[in-house]
């Protein structure tokens, strides 16, 4: 721009040397003579040429001057892109780091209440399992009724002591201390005893090898228990799919059922919102497709390496 300035400087100051020039050899011919002299005639189409030539300059110049404005406001947009965009990684990563404190804190919240609800009231049911054996081998043979509603009693005992069971197992999964395949096709088993659906299991032959973080194998383990148990009441499905993917960098996993499924796509239970949570934490990606009458299809990634 400060070439085409100084271009356009040169050629007004030539241009008016030679008007000057023109105008004081009329003066010293005698002047307002006409037709004009040929020397008189070539610097005023000299004059013209340059004016001509210095008019494109100038045009250049202002659009030199708005280009430079437009660059610079361009400069100042980008840079006002890249701070908002460096603040909203910032911000994800702190919600992260927020949802991953939180699942933290629940996971030690289950494992406390499972500890506690086993030392008391897991012993006092044994204790109470015990005192009703006792009676029925020091009741006499002709007290049936008394037999009978001793009999029954443990039932309900035994039933209570299983039920409790399965809650302790549900806050803390002991099966996960086995490793995620032990886990998984635990879980799947018992769906399939409890609901009598029937499951596939599809793992490629290295998802369950070289292991995964701890805390990734319960975020998996407790997506596919909420998926399951999503499918058990809402989708009256028969048949559930579910396939797990493992490659260098990435755990997927997708859990299909054939039931109803579902009008819309964005999570509006607990159960799906947890989901989405849980796959927010590890720094994954979640995907529900499903439509009416024709089933619900989950997926998600995950990465390997800590988020």
């Amino acid at each position: 721009m400060k070439q085409v300035a100084h271009r356009f400087i040169i050629l007004i100051f030539l241009g008016c040397a030679l008007a000057m020039q023109c105008r004081a050899g009329r003066a010293g011919e005698g002047g307002g003579a006409w037709p004009p002299a040929p020397r008189e005639h070539a610097l005023v189409w000299a004059a013209a040429l340059f004016a001509l030539l210095a008019l494109p300059l100038w045009r250049g110049w202002q659009l030199s001057g708005q280009l430079a404005e437009t660059r610079r406001a361009l400069a100042g947009e980008a840079a006002l892109r890249a701070s908002a965009e460096q603040a909203l990684l910032v911000t994800h990563a702190s919600l992260c780091k927020l949802v991953a404190l939180q699942e933290g804190v629940k996971e030690s919240e289950r494992r406390r209440i499972g500890r506690d609800i086993h030392d008391d009231l897991g012993q006092n049911l044994l204790a109470l399992k015990l005192d009703i054996c006792m009676l029925q081998s020091g009741a006499e043979p002709a007290q049936t009724a008394l037999r009978r509603r001793l009999d029954l009693l443990a039932q309900h005992i035994d039933l209570s002591i299983h039920s409790l069971r399965s809650i302790i197992h549900d806050l803390r999964p002991e099966a996960l201390a086995g490793g995620l395949q032990t886990a998984i096709e635990w879980q799947l088993s018992e769906f399939g005893r409890l609901n009598g659906i029937h499951y596939e299991l599809e793992a490629g032959q290295d998802a369950f090898d070289g292991g995964t973080r701890g805390e990734l194998d319960t975020i998996v383990f407790r997506i596919l228990q909420e998926s399951l148990s999503n499918i058990a009441r809402h989708a009256k499905a028969t048949e559930v799919k579910i396939a797990l993917r493992r490659d260098a960098a990435r755990l997927t996993m997708t859990v299909r059922d054939n039931g109803v499924g579902m009008a819309g796509t964005r999570p509006g239970g607990c159960g799906l919102r947890g989901i989405q949570e849980r796959v927010a934490q590890a720094g994954g990606q979640l995907q529900i497709d499903s439509s009416p009458g024709h089933g619900t299809a989950l997926s998600l990634s995950l990465p390997l390496a800590a988020a």
